[in-house]
């Protein structure tokens, strides 16, 4: 059975080259919209069959690093395609409850009447990042302290920052010290001193992180109120 979720704009429906574009390729990455008129107003209807957005998916659960990397690969891949059939790429929008998630895969919705510039829209979804991290994954709030921080710059690079986040993934190495401590002739004794140690350091390391949640707000883009990240709070 199709689902499909339906965005409403006060205008009078036309069918730009953006639509015709979108309906005569299948564009990897973003969702398949038709669009209609009726009473003054127009309709943009979004397949998200068997697709679940990523609101949903973390109204329970923590955001990982390797999903960050995950939907950072996935972002650019779409932004190459969108231009690659010369389409504006303000016009994806970036709200949690536009985006969907299949079978490891994002997809996004282009919405021809948007325009919001894409790189604020980002800056935004870091915000969302931060407020659903896992704070207990050390990867993950190291990325999402660059993300956040680097897109408070009016002019930064979108694929340079992503790839910065990617290639860190990429070049981690095997904690030794932690494999050392799984072999066998370790006893159960060290192991629980050990991991007190490491539960404690963890805990102190990132617990400026959770402060960040607990500050004032300021505003960053036009009227918006987001969460603030010094650098020098770390």
């Amino acid at each position: 059975m199709e689902r499909r979720i339906t965005i409403e704009e006060e205008k009078i429906y036309c069918e730009d080259y953006q639509m015709r574009m979108l309906q005569v390729n299948r564009i990897e990455g973003l969702l398949s919209v038709k669009g209609r008129g009726a009473d003054g107003k127009s309709y943009y209807d979004y397949d998200v069959s068997g697709k679940i957005s990523m609101k949903a998916m973390y109204e329970k659960n923590t955001l990982s690093g390797e999903a960050i990397r995950v939907f950072l690969k996935r972002f650019l891949e779409v932004v190459g395609e969108t231009k690659r059939y010369l389409l504006d790429i303000h016009h994806i929008l970036l709200k949690p409850e536009y985006i969907y998630f299949e079978e490891g895969k994002y997809y996004f919705c282009y919405y021809p009447p948007g325009g919001a510039n894409l790189w604020e829209e980002f800056h935004r979804l870091t915000e969302y990042f931060v407020k659903q991290a896992d704070y207990k994954d050390q990867d993950c709030v190291q990325m999402i302290f660059i993300l956040h921080k680097e897109t408070l710059e009016e002019n930064y690079s979108l694929e340079k920052l992503a790839a910065r986040c990617l290639e860190k993934g990429e070049e981690a190495e095997p904690d030794i010290v932690e494999a050392e401590y799984e072999k066998p002739e370790h006893d159960w004794i060290t192991k629980q001193e050990r991991g007190n140690i490491v539960m404690e350091e963890t805990e102190n390391m990132w617990m400026p992180m959770r402060r960040f949640l607990k500050r004032h707000r300021k505003p960053k883009w036009g009227n918006w109120d987001g969460l603030y990240i010094e650098e020098e709070e770390l």
